[in-house]
């Protein structure tokens, strides 16, 4: 009895007894995320990554692309046709798109890890595209079309992104 009762004195002193590590813990290493060639974003003018030839096979322009005060960084392309598209750069990165958009799916524009959601918001099928430019920061293409269905607003999308990606400066 006397042996365990030392025992416990013991345990109990030695748990008392606290080591702390220095430093800042390490978070896990991010999964790899297809980037072919990283873009600059800063000074990058959304107006000018899409022309009225990149839109033609959508429509033509209404009105004059303008910047959406809603969104930041952001250019709206309205078309005659009862569509538009909204092109934002810096946008967020890749991996926050790909956690607020559950129902969306890794595709590739230009070699480059995109997350693509696609759904209808009142009588407009939307896609948006968020397109890795570097690992934090990304390129938003979207397209909106009235009545459309899913796979008509996602195979315009597709060329309009790819065109606007590669307007943007190398990093």
């Amino acid at each position: 009895m006397r042996r365990s009762l030392l025992f416990i004195l013991a345990l109990l002193a030695v748990a008392g007894c606290s080591y702390r590590i220095q430093g800042e813990p390490i978070s896990a290493p991010q999964p790899p995320l297809t980037i072919a060639t990283p873009r600059k974003t800063e000074g990058v003018d959304p107006c000018a990554l899409v022309t009225e030839k990149d839109l033609k096979p959508v429509g033509t322009l209404k009105f004059q692309p303008v910047p959406r005060a809603e969104m930041a960084n952001s250019c709206l392309y309205t078309l005659k046709e009862n569509a538009y598209v909204l092109v934002a750069v810096p946008y967020r990165s890749f991996d926050e798109s790909k956690k607020s958009q559950k129902s969306g799916r890794e595709v590739q524009t230009g070699k480059h890890a995109t997350w693509l959601s696609c759904g209808q918001q009142e009588k407009d099928m939307v896609c948006t595209a968020t397109i890795a430019v570097t690992r934090n920061e990304s390129l938003l293409v979207a397209i909106g079309v009235a009545g459309g269905t899913e796979s008509k607003a996602r195979d315009a999308l597709a060329p309009i992104g790819q065109e606007a990606l590669k307007r943007m400066p190398t990093a």
